[in-house]
């Protein structure tokens, strides 16, 4: 980050709170990342700050960047919570950037009732020793920001820190004790929870286990009842990443949790759960029924999160169950009965019609459907642009879309048989379901904004750009937040494209489809289309593409092994994210900013989907575009 010359200093009466202002080379990032790109740089910004002014009591930073305060964070919190939340902080991050400004008739016991805290609480984490606190004085709020993961709980969570459940649902407005991977949680820390639980680890008790496919560190820490800071403290792992097949030493009771059991007959699958899904959905694609999973996944509700992790039962496993279900499904009249969990965008994913066709043929004028309800699914005519590929014929076409060679000829003016790869021909489809092209959709739900809550952290929460955050909602950029308000959250869904064939990606174009099945935050596993090699990485940033990084030292061996080293040059590439697989190009040339550490290179490197265009000019890559044509067949 470079820093210019001029600085401001905001006098308090103990203390100041110190103005840096940062090049136009980072505003570029500042646009995009909202205020998250300062928790990135504190430990290089506060270092400066001792150096550039060593005599100075600096209570807070701000970091300005082309004439917008894009960031504020807590300097003298900086070096506490390196050393009284240390071990909370392996785990979680601190919110420094958390702070209080005393006002004109605040008092210690309303600022707590302010954030639901004890006036104890906010006494020992300030090391007061009255209640007295001055107008100017700077508050830091004992909160930790906790990021949900596989396996947690609100009673484990509240196990895990000290506190109760009641306390994380009124710090956090839930109404409910369902919770989803992802979702951040502001959890109260005092002294007494200034480190992780370990009195209940047994460190002469160790056990090794092998990751399987679906664990995570909180996960296994779970099973072995151990925390995921011994596990790290005892594989010396620096991140919470762990691969499929690693063995890792557990501390902790030697005997393992027993996972869920089934019969050794019975074949299992593991499916992680997409946009769009339910339960009935999941239950239609593998043959079984909702019953038969929630009982092998002990799910006592029909609710379900993207990213879950579900054991689907064969088929003769729903069958022994049958009897017990009442749900009545497809018929040969063509209707269906919406079961528990079902959405209108769900129904239609599963038989592959559009939302509104499903509306317009059952007389509905909005998207709500209710329990019992017989919907009419019809055959839905529709009329398809198709891309053409090697080898195709006329006649093969006509035929796979149930119409004539002769009716193609007419409504595409052609001339002869004779076809061009990439030619794009209309189709007048009769085939139905079969044939018709896949319609996303996109809904809204609300957020009720609450402490600590940002425009950027919340478009990488759901998953949507920023800009596309603030339009929904009439915001700008300049606009503030109030706690309480209610946000207009757009969902998409995303409806999955036909691929050439197994080998190749789904031709999905950035702007409307692509950016949100790989949002800001996503994992995916990027696999060379000449190769085949594979590796993982990560969407850190970016509007125009997809800037990611790798995960791991190893990933980006991998990534060197294909490229050569680092290399701007283009390689056709499939990028696999919660089960599809998406057209893309890569190149592998770090650059600009870094988020993920240890991961052996030092910045991004770019993933360009279908018309996705560079950040110096907002220009369509050629390069990129020809490998992205190549990954999804179509060249």
């Amino acid at each position: 980050m470079n820093f210019l010359h001029k600085y401001g200093i905001e006098k308090q009466s103990e203390g100041v709170i110190l103005t840096l202002y940062v090049s136009d080379f980072d505003t570029e990032f500042a646009n995009e990342l909202g205020t998250s790109g300062t928790a990135t740089h504190q430990d290089e910004i506060s270092e400066y700050a001792k150096q550039r002014f060593p005599n100075l009591k600096i209570n807070a930073i701000k970091i300005v960047a082309g004439g917008i305060l894009i960031g504020m964070f807590s300097f003298t919190s900086l070096t506490q919570s390196k050393t009284t939340v240390k071990a909370a902080t392996q785990d979680h991050t601190l919110l420094n950037t958390l702070t209080y400004s005393v006002k004109s008739g605040d008092s210690l016991s309303l600022i707590a009732k302010k954030y639901h805290l004890t006036t104890n609480e906010i006494k020992s984490f300030n090391q007061l020793t009255t209640d007295t606190i001055k107008v100017g004085q700077v508050l830091k709020i004992p909160l930790l920001k906790y990021d949900v993961k596989s396996g947690d709980s609100l009673s484990g969570l509240a196990k895990q820190f000290g506190t109760t459940i009641d306390r994380i649902k009124q710090l956090n407005s839930l109404t409910s004790d369902v919770i989803y991977l992802g979702q951040s949680l502001y959890v109260p820390v005092s002294d007494t929870v200034s480190t992780l639980p370990s009195s209940t680890t047994n460190k002469s008790e160790t056990s090794t286990y092998i990751v399987q496919s679906g664990d995570s560190l909180s996960v296994i820490a779970k099973r072995f009842q151990t925390t995921v800071l011994s596990i790290k403290e005892a594989n010396s792992l620096t991140t919470d990443i762990i691969r499929v097949g690693q063995t890792l030493n557990v501390p902790g009771k030697a005997t393992e949790l027993p996972p869920v059991t089934t019969q050794p007959s019975q074949e299992i699958t593991k499916y992680t759960v997409v946009s769009g899904d339910s339960l009935s959905v999941i239950a239609k694609k593998f043959n079984t029924n909702v019953e038969a999973i929630k009982k092998q996944n002990s799910l006592t509700t029909d609710i379900i999160y993207l990213g879950q992790l579900l054991l689907i039962p064969s088929s003769s496993e729903a069958k022994s169950s049958e009897a017990k279900s009442t749900v009545e499904n497809e018929t040969a009249s063509g209707t269906y009965k919406v079961v528990a969990g079902d959405t209108l965008s769900g129904i239609a994913k599963a038989f592959g019609l559009s939302v509104s066709f499903i509306k317009e043929i059952n007389n509905l004028t909005s998207d709500t459907i209710y329990l019992g309800q017989t919907l009419q699914l019809k055959k839905q005519p529709t009329t398809i642009n198709y891309v053409v590929k090697s080898g195709d014929t006329l006649s093969e076409i006509a035929k796979e879309h149930g119409t004539t060679t002769e009716e193609m000829i007419r409504i595409n003016h052609l001339n002869s048989t004779n076809l061009a790869v990439g030619q794009v021909l209309t189709i007048n489809s009769t085939n139905g379901t079969a044939s018709a092209t896949p319609e996303s959709s996109i809904t809204y739900r609300t957020h009720i904004v609450q402490s600590g809550d940002n425009i950027w952290n919340l478009s990488v929460k759901y998953g949507i750009p920023q800009a596309e955050l603030l339009r929904a909602n009439n915001l700008t950029t300049s606009s503030r937040l109030s706690i309480g308000q209610k946000l207009k959250i757009p969902v998409h869904q995303i409806a999955v494209q036909k691929t050439v064939s197994e080998r190749h990606g789904e031709y999905l174009t950035w702007w409307t489809e692509a950016q949100y099945v790989f949002p800001i935050g996503k994992v995916a596993t990027v696999i060379d289309f000449q190769t085949g090699k594979s590796f993982k990485v990560k969407r850190t940033v970016g509007a125009n593409h997809a800037d990611s990084e790798t995960l791991t030292t190893t990933d980006t061996n991998i990534a060197k092994s294909i490229w050569g080293g680092f290399s701007w040059s283009t390689r056709a590439v499939i990028v696999e994210v919660d089960g599809r697989k998406i057209a893309a190009s890569m190149s592998f040339y770090p650059h600009d900013v870094d988020y993920v550490r240890n991961n052996g290179i030092n910045g991004h490197f770019d993933i360009h989907f279908k018309d996705s265009t560079r950040h110096k000019d907002g220009k369509i890559d050629p390069y990129h575009q020809e490998k992205i044509r190549i990954a999804a067949g179509v060249e």
